[in-house]
């Protein structure tokens, strides 16, 4: 995976927080919130896959409205995550050129 490519940033910016997210979960013993992460973990399989980033990236900004709960520790993590997921998706929504 070359260091800026496409693949190499949706790891950094959204895998990788997951995974530390999920690290944290299954620390605090949070089964259901851990679940519903390692789930949004398991829809980047591919990382280049342009689709599912977008679709993990819609689905990660439902995890306020679904009941779960979060400890400060937690929030200050999908905080961050959902900032650079946000990025991201507005990255890949950009028009190639501008006229």
């Amino acid at each position: 995976m070359e260091e800026n490519s496409f693949a190499a940033i949706i790891d950094t910016e959204i895998r990788q927080p997951l995974k530390a997210l999920c690290d944290l979960f299954a620390e605090e013993a949070a089964m259901s919130e851990f679940a519903y992460f390692a789930n949004l973990l398991f829809m980047l399989n591919d990382p280049e896959d342009e689709v599912q980033v977008l679709a993990t990236v819609i689905e990660l900004s439902k995890c306020a409205f679904i009941g779960l709960s979060y400890s400060d520790e937690a929030l200050a993590q999908i905080d961050s995550l959902l900032a650079r997921a946000i990025d991201v998706a507005h990255t890949m929504s950009a028009p190639a050129h501008l006229n």
